[in-house]
């Protein structure tokens, strides 16, 4: 093993102990887009069945993941990317040929039939894996239909998303030829409007809280008490009981979710609602201007809008006729990157944790740990040794690593590690956001400009879903970088500003959605912007201003 100390942004020392000092040669770049977190060591041994999915996705569409290796420092996730011979560039640009010839149309519509039914289906099975009298040993013992079904998670995700930016890049490109400077925001304001699951959630939420505001006892309830403590308390009011099967019924629907893309160890909303509850007090109070529904509207109308403009100055009806078929092609990646994310990076992702629970009910009860959330904490090889020795006992082991956790959570690892470079094509930096940014002057965070408009307010740090119920109505989201878990706030913020993602991310999508000024990409604003600061957010031109 080879140990090279790196260094924090904030300065605290980052040792790495290489697994192979070749490895060190390599330049690694931390995914904070995905992963802003520590993982637990659970939910690092699953990212690597569901990265097998994902590559061999790429292969099979001729669009290999440029993602290779990933390793886990302190918990945070470091990829570097892989390289491929002369020869196989060949095969998969003429494999990539093919695809694209019979997919780039009808994403959206092969989804539909195809890969979301097959989520779905792969989704429940993980709900129905554990039978109440399998022992340990039965568990284990078929462990590997989990990890098989977390890789063809991570093939369908790659499946339904390779194609989705080469239609967004031809359309970027017809668009140049035709109006120049002009170009990327009618891109922008044309592809955004449109009916996507993040948002149906959103407004579900929304139409609970109007359901709420009916029952003038209910309401006051949750005006007055604590998230946590709301719906043990619901049933002693007015009207009560049938909110709380009306809320029972939105987690039914809409709760396999948590706040993380990866991390297995969150609960989900139907497990522990009190993100929902939080964002229902939100909404209560809020104008009818402010709902999901409003705000997305507004945002249709300007995407019909720029489109009949851009058509009235494209003259020629050829020309028209090619923007319009390259503009629905485009507009897939709009409704893909919420919809694939749903049901397959949320909802099948977060499912894999009832498994691993039904693994960690096993284990206290033979005594190997204290309590089933402890599972998380331990490694894909421990869980085997225990189904073959019921004397292993972890407790010791689970405690040290939840609080090397909770003390790495609290800092902002390196960027990159490793020798060289990360080089991005620029579809990948549009989506992470790397790429090189002016100096900030003074008591400014430069970012990219993401969704226009500007918004002043105050800033809220919001860097885990339990941080929600600080943000206030029309205050500004300042965040490593939003899930789509997040997307309820985006009726209660005025502007979200993130650390990292590119025009193309979710946060960036969803903030243009919702028609709110975003900053993306600042790689320092969590840091550089303090709670409670007044800040101004240039959405126009992606800077961000400290006014006090």
């Amino acid at each position: 093993m080879t140990v090279t100390n790196y260094e924090c942004p904030d300065g605290t020392p980052f040792p790495v102990e290489w697994p192979d000092p070749e490895m060190e040669k390599s330049a690694w770049r931390w995914d904070q887009l995905h992963n802003p977190l520590p993982a637990t060591p659970l939910a690092q041994d699953l990212f690597e069945p569901k990265r097998i999915g994902m590559l061999r996705g790429g292969v099979t569409t001729g669009r290999p993941m440029p993602v290779g290796e990933r390793l886990f420092f302190h918990g945070y996730v470091y990829s570097r990317p892989v390289s491929h011979s002369d020869e196989e560039q060949s095969t998969f640009r003429l494999v990539a040929e093919r695809d694209t010839e019979l997919r780039l149309g009808r994403l959206t519509e092969i989804f539909e039939s195809e890969y979301r039914p097959e989520a779905e289906a792969l989704t429940r099975s993980l709900h129905t894996w554990a039978a109440s009298d399998d022992s340990l040993a039965d568990l284990m013992s078929r462990f590997d239909e989990v990890e098989a079904i977390a890789a063809r998670h991570g093939e369908l995700h790659t499946l339904s998303m390779s194609l989705t930016n080469i239609g967004w890049g031809n359309f970027q490109r017809f668009c140049t030829a035709e109006f120049g400077d002009e170009a990327d925001q009618l891109v922008l304001d044309t592809t955004a409007g449109l009916p996507n699951k993040s948002l149906d959630s959103a407004n579900a939420l929304w139409d609970l809280s109007r359901q709420i505001a009916a029952r003038p006892a209910v309401a006051d309830l949750l005006r007055s008490t604590v998230s946590s403590e709301f719906m043990p308390a619901i049933d002693s009011v007015s009207g009560g009981e049938d909110c709380r099967l009306l809320i029972e019924a939105f987690l039914d629907e809409w709760g396999l979710r948590n706040e993380s893309f990866s991390e297995i160890a969150f609960p989900t909303w139907k497990e522990d609602p009190t993100f929902v509850i939080t964002t229902l007090r939100k909404y209560l109070d809020a104008a009818e201007g402010r709902s999901p529904a409003q705000m997305h509207s507004n945002v249709a109308e300007t995407r019909e809008r720029r489109t009949e403009e851009a058509k009235a100055r494209l003259g020629s009806a050829e020309k028209v006729a090619k923007f319009l078929e390259l503009l629905r092609i485009a507009q897939q990646r709009t409704v893909m990157i919420e919809d694939h994310n749903y049901y397959i990076d949320q909802r099948g992702h977060a499912s894999l944790r009832f498994p691993c629970l039904a693994i960690g009910d096993r284990l206290v009860e033979q005594g190997s740990i204290d309590d089933r959330s402890d599972v998380f904490y331990l490694h894909r090889r421990e869980l085997f040794k225990a189904a073959e020795d019921a004397d292993a006992r972890y407790q010791s082991i689970t405690e040290q690593r939840r609080a090397d956790r909770d003390s790495w959570m609290k800092v902002l690892p390196p960027a990159t590690i490793g020798k060289g470079k990360v080089v991005m094509s620029p579809a990948r930096a549009a989506f992470f956001g790397d790429v090189d940014l002016e100096p900030a002057e003074d008591g400014s965070v430069n970012g990219l400009a993401a969704s226009k408009g500007s918004a002043r307010g105050i800033a809220r740090l919001i860097l885990t879903l339990d941080d929600a119920d600080k943000l206030g109505p029309g205050e500004i989201l300042v965040t490593y970088a939003t899930a789509p878990s997040w997307t309820p706030l985006f009726a209660v913020a005025s502007a979200v500003v993130t650390d990292i993602g590119g025009p193309l991310a979710h946060c960036a999508v969803v903030a243009r959605e919702y028609g709110i000024p975003a900053v993306v990409g600042t790689r320092t604003a969590t840091a550089d912007i303090k709670d409670g600061q007044m800040i101004e957010v240039d959405g126009d031109a992606g800077v961000v201003r400290i006014l006090d």
